[in-house]
């Protein structure tokens, strides 16, 4: 134990992918294992019909021990076998077996026969499980005594799989893992339950369960090689019987409208009442616009709504160049070049911060200084034209930024911000001509 039977594992997966290297033989449109099955012929070498054996030799065990030719036309393969009397199976066959009632009855009765010779009982037709049958003991000896019953059980396990009938494949692969890994009842079958007729299971998910289960009994389990042991710590056991398989199966309740996809109860009108997406939106609904467009058409709404005569918001630029008038207008010659002297001496780190502050401050002046109408109304700002007064030449644009410089530093010298300074601002722009 604890090494790997790599032909095994070949020749399991071969079969596992149907054959891709076999070449079918032309037979000329003869189906011998069907004509067998319909019991037409006997089979050879030396043999009976189909319903003599399975009549006659249902408890004839020493027949069934000692005789090695019945075995390949009960249970054909596709690929030739020790008896070279018996043909492979051909796919013509395969067609033929799963098409035909009476066929596929006596298949699960040959089945039957083959389970009873190795002390096991089929309980359910349906589903394949399995139990012991009541002379287990003395059949279980024979098993571990002849080890060429081995090679049976495997060719059984494939050709239900080829005749359509592969829900048996995995509840007898479990049996067996469960009397030589748990019960330890059969330690001649071991490594061929393993090697041979786990892999035999064509469906991947009940393989992998197969594998899972003997990893969780193998010991040790330091040695179990058939799998990688991080994927089957990860992989989920198979619900119990009776439990629904998935979400919506039978030991589900059913779940409210919306509540499927997004695993929550909602009440009707709610977010989620739609089911589906986070948000509520089913597969037809457009998708919800993004918040730039969802601002513009706000914006545009409140416009609508505003009354024909009433002034509209300003908007921060606005507010900027009249503060940029008002403060061009309060500037002299000497304060321009002495702010831009220390301005020219801060670090740019410092300059832009300051800028920063200040601009903020400035944005209050209008806000602070917009006067009320008769009615109650704010009246719309001044014009805002550059200053055209003969003493303020700074007030002219600037190319090299030492306008804007000189205007924020007279600011910081009459305390930007207060009530006064504000005031008289807001006088000096009363003052400028239109």
């Amino acid at each position: 134990m604890g090494s790997r039977n790599w032909r095994a594992m070949r020749d399991m997966r071969r079969y596992r992918h149907h054959y891709p290297d076999l070449i079918e033989r032309d037979g000329n449109g003869d189906m011998p294992n069907l004509s067998f099955y319909r019991n037409e012929i006997r089979f050879l070498p030396n043999g009976c019909f189909i319903e003599d054996i399975l009549q006659n030799w249902r408890e004839d065990y020493d027949v069934l021990e000692e005789n090695h030719s019945y075995i390949q036309w009960l249970f054909p393969l596709r690929e030739p076998g020790v008896n070279w009397h018996a043909k492979p199976l051909t796919l013509r066959e395969v067609e033929a077996f799963k098409s035909s009632k009476e066929v596929r009855d006596r298949l699960v009765q040959a089945y039957e026969l083959m389970l009873g010779f190795y002390g096991i009982q089929l309980e359910d037709r349906s589903t394949g499980q399995l139990r012991r049958a009541h002379n287990y003991q003395t059949r279980f000896q024979n098993l571990n005594s002849h080890s060429h019953n081995n090679l049976r059980i495997t060719r059984i396990l494939k050709s239900l799989g080829e005749l359509g009938l592969e829900r048996y494949q995995a509840p007898l692969a479990r049996f067996f893992l469960e009397e030589t890994l748990v019960r330890r009842e059969l330690p001649a079958v071991r490594q061929s339950a393993l090697d041979y007729f786990v892999f035999s299971v064509r469906c991947p998910r009940q393989r992998r369960q197969l594998l899972r289960f003997a990893w969780q009994h193998f010991r040790p389990r330091r040695k179990f090689v058939w799998g990688p042991h991080d994927k089957l710590r990860r992989l989920r056991p198979d619900p119990p019987a009776g439990e629904g398989e998935g979400e919506g199966g039978a030991g589900d309740p059913d779940p409210l409208p919306g509540a499927a996809a997004s695993g929550q109860s909602s009440a009707p009108g709610g977010p989620r009442d739609q089911g589906g997406e986070a948000g509520g939106r089913g597969e037809g609904a457009p998708e919800p616009p993004s918040p730039k467009e969802s601002k513009k058409r706000k914006l545009d709404a409140n416009r609508r709504e505003q009354a024909p005569g009433e002034p509209g918001a300003q908007s921060a630029s606005e507010v900027e160049r009249i503060a940029l008038n008002l403060e061009g207008c309060a500037l002299s010659q000497g304060g321009l070049s002495q702010e831009t002297q220390e301005l020219g001496s801060q670090p740019p780190g410092t300059k832009v911060a300051e800028e920063v502050r200040k601009r903020r401050k400035v944005d209050q002046v209008p806000r602070s200084g917009d006067s009320v109408g008769a009615g109650g109304e704010a009246e719309p700002p001044a014009p805002t034209q550059p200053c055209a007064l003969p003493g303020c030449p700074e007030a002219r644009e600037n190319e090299n930024g030492v306008e804007e410089a000189g205007d924020r530093a007279e600011l910081e010298q009459g305390a930007p911000g207060s009530l006064a300074t504000t005031e008289a601002s807001v006088d000096k722009e009363a003052e400028v001509p239109p």
